[in-house]
């Protein structure tokens, strides 16, 4: 299945994957308030957790320091230790921050779509200035759930997606700290995307087994295919560059459609048979819908 037909396979309408996924959180817990207190005034709280968690799920005989900072553009990546020195694992901290940003957005053109002119401003702002153009924010963006009206459920939806895909870019990092050599190859991106994919739909199922810290208390199984929403949020960032696309189309980065592609091969391998993917898919079809419409393609 190509990637073409798996969106027509989906029959995305964002207001019917809306319901499905308000449906779902109905009854859960809104935010613990304990853990976000800790998270605002212990920086990497919850990402020291989820590293340590996935270091020892994994068994894997690694050790890594986590930095984040600004960088030159946006991007993570990971340097492994040469001659004594530590291995890291590195986020850019405007990236990681956009990240939560950009999922509030999406989700209130699916919640509040009257609001599609404002999201569709701060989308744009996010993307081509923020990432591409790396643009002082100036605090723009901080008022953004006051803006758009956002609930308590949509916010709790964006901060469980926004988790989601941090655990797949930590996963993807610590595979090239496991393996790597020397550069980075298509191959070697390929494999990485699929171990992050591997680290999230396993804390996915530990969850649901009551084996995850109480922390953690996020990872459910309709945000499986968030590693998707990240490609498609790449395939943005790619065109608005002016000069050589970021995130693929040369010998040694796939595409972010490539790698979308390459994830949706690996649902019938890598998903467990008992996990329930139908909100997930529902999930993924409301939040390409809504950046289609933010960018005017629909």
């Amino acid at each position: 299945m190509d990637y073409v037909q798996f969106l027509r396979l989906l029959q995305r309408q964002v207001d019917t994957g809306r319901k499905e996924i308000d449906e779902t959180v109905q009854n859960r817990d809104i935010f613990d308030q304990k853990v976000l207190e800790k998270w605002r005034n212990e920086p990497d709280f919850i990402e020291r957790i989820i590293l340590t968690h996935i270091v020892e799920s994994f068994e894997l005989e690694i050790y890594f320091e986590y930095i984040s900072g600004v960088s030159a553009e946006s991007s993570a990546f990971a340097y492994k230790a040469k001659d004594g020195d530590p291995s890291a694992f590195f986020l850019d901290a405007v990236f990681d921050k956009s990240m939560m940003y950009l999922f509030l957005t999406v989700l209130a053109v699916c919640y509040h779509p009257e609001s599609i002119e404002k999201c569709r401003s701060m989308f744009r702002f996010l993307v081509r200035d923020v990432l591409v153009g790396r643009e002082n924010t100036d605090g723009e963006w901080e008022n953004i759930i006051e803006e758009l009206h956002m609930d308590d459920r949509a916010v709790t939806q964006a901060f469980d997606l926004y988790w989601a895909v941090w655990t797949f870019m930590a996963g993807h990092e610590i595979y090239h700290i496991m393996n790597r050599i020397s550069f980075s190859t298509r191959e070697e991106e390929f494999r990485a995307d699929r171990f992050g994919f591997q680290v999230l739909i396993r804390l996915i199922q530990e969850q649901k087994a009551g084996k995850l810290p109480e922390e953690l208390d996020c990872f459910y199984e309709e945000y499986y295919l968030a590693p998707c929403m990240l490609m498609e949020i790449f395939r943005n960032m790619d065109l608005y560059r002016e000069k050589m696309p970021a995130y693929g189309t040369d010998d040694c980065h796939p595409s972010p459609e490539e790698r979308m592609q390459a994830l949706i091969d690996l649902f019938d391998t890598d998903v467990p048979d008992d996990m329930d993917t139908e909100n997930g898919n529902a999930f993924l079809s409301a939040f390409l819908d809504a950046v289609e419409l933010i960018n005017g393609e629909t």
